[in-house]
């Protein structure tokens, strides 16, 4: 297979590559030339300083570390003995990675809420909980930031619409993983891109085919129903000035394989930014 011809604002993002290992994923990496990469942190949880020797020996670039991913503990949920929610300490020590890393940015997810919890009183516990952090996050140098989730999984995160997210973000002063395949089909986007472009940490990309199940269900850049296009060009003329990150997962890229669909996303938005001269 050729070798891929990375846009140099495009990352990778492991969660692409779901099961496999940060070592299987470098040495994919170093195979396809491809250099930024968003780091989860299920990935190096394990061994945290092991992993980021690794990637850094490889001279990857870190563009995100996702704290959340693959996760599900709750950001505002106690454990049932007391103390501190799981996620929150879980959180810590996804800034400390990507402090580490050298990465701009760690974004989450917040868990799931209470049972029959109101997603207003989540909300404000959140804001609440999320403030200390934030400032953990600032002394390391990292922008905490919040990823739209979609509503398919309500057990990863209760924050769905980019609207949302907006909210969140100006409430608890953090910043936004824009998940495109999460607000797709969300009214105004041109309106919120433009207004709220500097909040974007990083913009991630991959299609949707209508009519398939929505949980964990992704498709290469251009094999779906979503108006890719118009949202990146859209997301341009708003004055974004970050990173495109890959980010597909589920039954189609486990058929395909990881390498082929990863290789092909790469190609087509690399073509595409490309051909806007970008």
């Amino acid at each position: 297979m050729e070798q891929t011809s990375l846009h140099p604002r495009i990352s990778v993002n492991g969660i692409s590559s779901w099961q496999w290992t940060i070592e299987q994923d470098i040495e994919f990496y170093r195979a396809a030339r491809i250099g930024t990469i968003g780091v989860p942190f299920y990935k190096i949880a394990r061994d945290p300083a092991a992993a980021v020797a690794a990637i850094q020996a490889a001279g990857l670039r870190c563009s995100s570390v996702p704290a959340g991913a693959a996760m599900g503990a709750s950001l505002i949920a106690p454990p049932a003995g007391g103390g501190e929610p799981e996620g929150l300490a879980d959180l810590r020590r996804a800034i400390d990675a990507a402090s580490a890393l050298g990465s701009p940015s760690c974004y989450f997810t917040t868990g799931p809420a209470l049972p029959r919890q109101p997603t207003d009183l989540a909300y404000d516990t959140l804001l609440a909980v999320i403030a200390p952090v934030n400032e953990y996050a600032r002394a390391k140098g990292v922008r905490l930031a919040v990823e739209n989730t979609s509503t398919a999984t309500r057990d990863n995160g209760f924050i769905h619409t980019l609207s949302d997210a907006v909210d969140l973000s100006r409430d608890a002063e953090v910043g936004i993983a824009l998940e495109m395949q999460n607000c797709w089909y969300e009214r105004h986007l041109e309106r919120l891109f433009k207004a709220h472009v500097d909040r974007f940490v990083v913009a991630q990309v991959s299609d949707f085919q209508v009519g398939e199940a929505a949980r964990l269900n992704r498709r290469v850049p251009g094999d779906g129903d979503m108006p890719l296009e118009w949202m990146l060009g859209s997301l341009l003329d708003a004055g974004y000035q970050g990173l495109f990150e890959i980010e597909v997962v589920g039954p189609k890229i486990e058929e395909e394989g990881y390498p082929g669909a990863i290789r092909r996303s790469i190609d087509w938005l690399s073509g595409r930014l490309r051909s806007w001269g970008v």
